[in-house]
């Protein structure tokens, strides 16, 4: 799959979803940089999956669901 593409950015999140992962190595996964990172959440806001945000220890990291339930204490819900 093509760095950046539809697909490979949504194959990704598919295969780390329900985990806390760090933001910036989903998004190399995801063939995007950090600056990039608005074409995932572009991407992703038309999936079923719920984009948690979460900033620990100065670490930016995020829990994709498809449940509507908080995941944890200190996560916000992108959009």
């Amino acid at each position: 799959m093509e760095p950046g593409s539809k697909k490979r950015i949504l194959a990704a999140a598919k295969k780390n979803e329900d985990r806390v992962i760090s933001w910036s190595s989903l998004l190399k996964v995801m063939g995007l940089t950090f600056e990039e990172r608005q074409r995932m959440l572009e991407i992703l806001k038309d999936s079923k999956l719920h984009i948690w945000l979460i900033n620990d220890a100065d670490q930016h990291l995020v829990f994709l669901t498809a449940s509507d339930e908080t995941p944890l204490d200190m996560a916000y819900q992108w959009q």
